[in-house]
């Protein structure tokens, strides 16, 4: 059962239903994608940063099903061997203040948002060059070899295209890619910016370094959409706070004992074991994506922590 139909009760529906945002948005283009689709886990998205205030009583609920647990000392956790993470990755969300979020946008503001996140793009260089291409531009064959790579997206996720997320596809998307294709921001995804940086083995705590300054050189030339309360909100309530989630990939196959322990704890809602090629995509092969599914009401650094209780100090047997 999704949050969406957890929370929204007959009582809640009527009163919030009466309701609209200073945009224009209504309950029903919050919860579009969840009646459509009611194997959705959550089943919203924000169309614009005052849903999270018009409608507080039902995001408010589904924000704190998202808190993250204490997690300090958890000698249970450590269940990756640190020689089969493959990769470390290191995702950022972020909305511009001032716009409608991707599920209530046009296609003129779209393209008015793609234009400002790719002209501070521009400030990334010397220290990250790379260039940016909009879709549009990219032959089709090209496009979908960079999504399997992850270096871009696809208008292919149901549940953000029944939010109206894909509308005008592909208007308005873009994607900056280092030459080194260790960082990748995507244009008008499911929020204005995704940020994303991979390095090699188990280096959350270098790869954090570097997004702190791939961040600080954007924050320069763009604005944030930030509460005072929630932190930096997104168009999903599951990420808003830092907005940032910290991954391993990890090759079972290189060591087959960690799979047993891995599914215990994804079992018992601790962490989040997803396909190599993200979320909505199906596991194949040896590779997983792990992180921690809850990551509201934490910090940067509590996060990086967390990640690391899960490495198990092992070698791989010779």
């Amino acid at each position: 059962m999704s949050l969406l139909s957890r929370y929204l009760t007959n009582a809640y529906s009527a009163e919030l239903s009466k309701r609209v945002t200073p945009n224009g948005f209504r309950l029903a283009d919050v919860i579009r994608s969840g009646r459509r689709y009611p194997d959705s886990l959550i089943g919203i998205y924000a169309p614009d940063f005052q849903s999270y205030g018009v409608f507080h009583e039902l995001f408010d609920h589904i924000v704190e099903s998202f808190q993250a647990p204490s997690l300090t000392h958890r000698t249970d956790l450590a269940c990756i061997n640190p020689a089969a993470v493959v990769s470390t990755r290191i995702r950022v969300a972020r909305n511009l203040a001032g716009h409608v979020f991707p599920a209530g946008m046009s296609k003129a503001e779209r393209i008015r948002v793609e234009e400002k996140i790719t002209h501070a793009c521009r400030s990334l260089a010397p220290h990250f060059d790379g260039s940016t291409a909009q879709f549009g531009d990219i032959p089709a064959s090209q496009l979908d070899a960079m999504i399997s790579e992850r270096l871009a997206f696809g208008p292919h996720d149901k549940y953000m295209a029944a939010a109206g997320i894909h509308a005008d596809w592909p208007a308005g998307r873009s994607v900056f890619n280092t030459h080194n294709r260790q960082l990748s921001i995507w244009i008008n995804e499911e929020d204005h910016l995704r940020v994303a940086l991979v390095l090699p083995g188990a280096s959350a705590a270098a790869c954090h370094a570097l997004m702190r300054q791939v961040m600080s050189l954007l924050a320069a030339q763009l604005d944030f959409c930030e509460d005072p309360q929630l932190g930096y909100l997104t168009s999903c309530p599951s990420n808003v706070g830092c907005a940032m989630r910290v991954s391993f990939r990890v090759d079972l196959r290189l060591d087959t004992s960690q799979q047993a322990p891995l599914e215990r704890l994804e079992a018992a809602g601790l962490i989040q074991v997803r396909s190599a090629q993200g979320e909505h995509s199906p596991r194949a092969g040896g590779l997983v994506d792990v992180s921690f599914g809850n990551r509201v009401g934490i910090s940067e650094t509590q996060m990086l922590r967390d990640m690391e209780l899960l490495l198990a100090m092992q070698k791989l047997p010779a």
